[in-house]
Order: structure tokens, then C-alpha cells, then sequence
């Protein structure tokens, strides 16, 4: 089956993409395409009032709320730096877009900007720079490393060495520097004439950046599932990886995309809090204000394979447990509760197995050690805010349930996945009345044309009984 790019845009009000490994699901990003993303976006905002105690500014972007910059996020600034140094208020700043806007948290901004291009990241009022880590050390490194250094007198400024860069030369590095600076050069042309609050530069959007930033030479297809993403993506692939170009197609078959390929339940796994390990056992995630709390679970296990087993099912956890913080793209402090083993040595086994899980992340990561009692803290930089989540009433708040919008959404795929099966028996979705209401408000006309494109009876029925996100497709 090999590696695989989906991007998924048949439906107007979400488009999401998805690299998959012999049918695992290895990343996820969505966007809701009435939202879209802010992350990236570079403004002249305005300061409009400053919280000395915290060492923040209150940016004013023009979007409705304020965005959050913190001192330490301001290019040269040290453990001693005081925002009052920096700033005052009414004053003009130039700053970007760094994580989404998150419950009553306005969106986190850096005053260090970065411009990301296929093979360079350009980072204008940083000098210096570095190679990914995803880059081994070795002659392509060190290569890498001489490239960038000769390229930094032409950036006026500092450079960072993408993954993608790894089987690059000199000329193609070039040449994206080159798109960069004239990028740059069309932000301070802007921010010279535009008056406070203006947007300046807006980041692409999902299929603009999942191209970007997941395309690499190991893929062996990239697949879309509307002709009008297949007109963008063969574009876009032509100007950035024109050898690649070629591998662009359109999903053949009347199954949708993701189920086609077995992701849409890898998809609603990252949705659920526990996750079965594949020895047995399971892991469970919770969000707090605080924190992530992760906590690993054994199976049924005789009282003289205790170790053993505690072992097998760390390791498990480690695997599975990187690969959630990743997918579900969770942030900030990160507490996993590992089973507690009695052997250091396995102890020191479950940490270097858990960090090299991590180091296939591409956001930053980091790590702690395996503490006592299993303990095994870490900390990770998010960026999206997530789907829109309300407290669970029958909980009294302590969990959370997905936006009826949002579950509508997903009862509408599973709907299409079942009708473009063989057969001609009608097709039933058992909902609660919040998700039969948001379907009727937002999939009404969606679910008409299902029914006669496949000649089936496409029926909702609103079921007091089930919980607001429980819901049930089959054959009527």
C-alpha cells in the first residue's frame, strides 16, 4: 500500500489531510473552511494594553480579539527582558501568528517572525539558524549545514534547513530563498503603508500547506477526491516538486476517500479518551486546565509475568501514546502515568523507546525521563485549536462532547460511505435530536441528492434515547 497523501475536500464546510503508511494513519490535519487558520498570518497589530506582572502585550490584529505576546517572544529577549522595555501602548508591532485563539485564550503571537518555504524556513530578525533534526548527522548534514551558512548573507537574516532539503543542492536552495526575500520584501512594503491593524500576510491554506509541508520522496501518491483540488494540487506540485507533479490523481470509485483507505475510524479514534494497545491494555486520555493527563492500563496478567508484562505493555504505550499527542495534536504539559516498573533497565528501555516515538513529531517536543513510579513528563508546542467541543451535561462538565455541528458532519460521511456500497435496501442514521436538527439545517440538501444519485432511501430519525453524540448508520 505504501505512503500515501489524502487530502479530502468533497465536503464544502471541512477539508482535511492525511498521510497514511500501509494503511496506519501517521498525520492528521483539518480545517474548517468557514474558520480557516490564523496560524502563520503576519500583522501590523496594535498594543493595546500591557500586563507588566506577566510580561505580555495585548495586541489588537483586527480580527475581534486580542492577540497574547509575551516577552520572551520577542526577537534577542532574555531572562531579564521586561515588556514595558518593548513596548507601550498604542504602539505599532509587527507580529505573528503562532497558535489559534483557544477557549477564552486569544491567539499566542511572536514578534520573531518565520516564513516557511519548501526546502527554508526564513527567519528575518534572527540571525543564524540550524538544519532539521529530522536530519541525521552525517555528509548530508554537514553539506546542508555549509549551504545554509553561504545562503545567510544573501537572507538578511537567519535560515533553517527543512527536512525536504535533505537530497537538495545548492540551486534549489537558492531559488526558494530567492520566493522568500521577495515574500519579505512585499511584508515590510505593506506594513510601510498599511495603518494598524492590517493583515499583511496571509498563510495557505490546508491544501496549501499540506503540500508543502507533507510531500516528500517517499510518497507514492497523492490523492484528492474533487477536480478542483486536483487542478490546484497538479499546480501547486508543478511549481514545488515538479517530479513529483506526476503522482497527483483523483480518487477513482464511489466510496469516499477516507474510507477507501481505512482512515475515517482511525480519524474518529482520535476523538474517543481510550485507545486499545495491541498486546492488550489500553490507554487513557484526559484534558484538564492545567495539563494532559495519559494514563496506561494493563490487561489481565498472572502475578509471576507482572515485569514482563508491564514492560510489553509500556513499550506498547509509547508507540501508541506518541503517535495520539501527534494526531490529536495535543499541547502544552503533557503527564503520562506509565505501569511502574521494578528493573531500572526497563525503565530506561520505555523512556528511549517513548523519545524516539516523539522525534517523529514535527512540532517542538520536549522531553523529561521516566521518574519514579512510571511517571513521564513533557511538554509540546501547539498550534490548532481544535474541533469545537461544549461540557458534557450528563457528566456535570467532566468530559466534553463534539459540536452537533461537527457530529452531523460525521454521520453525513458514513451516510455516503454505506449508500455508494453495493445494494438497494434504504439507508437509516439513528441520531440524537440535537444531530438530526444540525443535519437537517446543514446536510438537508446534501442528503436529498445522495438518495438519487444512488437510487436509495436516505432516511434521519431523531432518537431521544441516545446520548448527543451517539449515533448509529444502518440498513433500513
Amino acid at each position: 500500500m505504501g505512503r500515501l497523501l489524502l487530502i479530502n475536500a468533497a465536503e464544502s464546510e471541512e477539508t482535511r489531510a492525511a498521510v497514511v503508511e500501509d494503511g496506519r494513519l501517521e498525520e492528521f490535519r483539518s480545517e474548517r473552511t468557514a474558520q480557516g487558520s490564523l496560524v502563520g498570518n503576519i500583522y501590523k497589530g496594535k498594543v493595546r494594553n500591557l500586563e507588566k506582572g506577566i510580561g505580555a502585550a495585548f495586541v489588537d490584529l483586527g480580527i475581534g480579539r486580542n492577540g497574547f505576546l509575551h516577552v520572551s517572544a520577542c526577537p534577542g529577549a532574555d531572562a531579564s527582558a521586561r515588556i514595558e522595555d518593548r513596548f507601550s501602548v498604542g504602539a505599532d508591532v509587527l507580529v505573528q501568528v503562532t497558535r489559534e485563539a483557544i477557549g477564552s485564550k486569544g491567539p499566542m503571537l511572536t514578534a520573531d517572525p518565520s516564513l516557511p518555504g519548501r526546502f527554508l524556513v526564513l527567519l528575518p530578525f534572527s540571525p543564524g539558524g540550524g538544519v532539521s533534526r529530522r536530519i541525521g548527522d552525517g555528509d548530508d548534514r554537514t553539506k546542508l549545514k555549509e549551504i545554509a551558512k553561504s545562503l545567510e548573507r544573501r537572507a538578511g537574516g537567519g535560515l533553517i534547513v527543512r527536512t525536504a532539503a535533505a537530497d537538495r543542492g545548492s540551486r534549489e536552495l537558492l531559488r526558494d530563498l530567492r520566493q522568500l526575500t521577495r515574500v519579505w520584501a512585499s511584508i515590510e512594503e505593506r506594513a510601510a503603508r498599511e495603518a494598524a491593524p492590517a493583515l499583511l500576510y496571509e498563510e495557505s491554506d490546508l491544501v496549501g500547506r499540506a503540500l508543502r509541508d507533507l510531500v516528500d520522496k517517499g510518497l507514492e501518491a497523492i490523492v484528492v477526491d474533487t477536480p478542483e483540488a486536483l487542478a490546484r494540487a497538479r499546480e501547486a506540485m508543478a511549481a514545488i516538486r515538479p517530479e513529483l507533479a506526476e503522482r497527483v490523481r483523483l480518487h477513482a470509485g464511489g466510496e469516499p476517500l477516507f474510507h477507501a483507505h481505512g482512515v475515517e475510524e482511525q480519524v474518529d479514534e482520535l476523538l474517543a479518551r481510550r485507545v486499545k494497545l495491541p498486546g492488550g491494555g489500553s490507554v487513557v486520555f484526559d484534558s484538564t486546565e492545567a495539563l494532559v493527563a495519559v494514563d496506561v492500563n494493563s490487561g489481565r496478567t498472572r502475578e509471576e509475568e507482572l515485569e514482563e508484562t508491564a514492560l510489553r505493555t509500556n513499550l506498547d504505550a509509547a508507540a501508541v501514546i506518541a503517535r495520539q499527542i501527534r494526531l490529536r495534536d495535543l499541547g502544552g504539559v503533557i503527564v503520562v502515568d506509565f505501569i511502574d516498573l521494578r528493573d531500572a533497565a526497563h525503565g530506561k528501555a520505555v523512556e528511549r523507546a517513548f523519545k524516539e516515538a516523539l522525534a517523529r513529531d514535527r512540532a517542538r517536543v520536549r522531553p523529561g525521563r521516566f521518574g519514579d513510579f512510571g511517571i513521564f513528563a513533557l511538554t509540546r508546542q501547539r498550534t490548532a485549536a481544535g474541533p469545537p467541543r461544549r461540557p458534557c451535561p450528563r457528566c456535570g462538565g467532566a468530559g466534553d462532547l463534539v459540536h452537533p455541528e461537527d457530529m452531523a458532519l460525521r454521520v453525513f460521511r458514513e451516510l455516503r460511505a454505506k449508500a455508494a456500497r453495493r445494494g438497494r435496501a434504504g439507508i437509516r442514521a439513528r441520531v440524537s435530536p440535537e444531530v438530526a436538527d444540525a443535519l437537517a439545517r446543514t446536510r438537508k440538501g446534501h442528503l436529498e441528492a445522495l438518495g438519487e444519485e444512488t437510487g436509495r432511501k436516505i432516511a434521519v430519525e431523531a432518537d431521544p434515547a441516545l446520548p448527543p453524540d451517539g449515533w448509529a448508520v444502518e440498513t433500513a
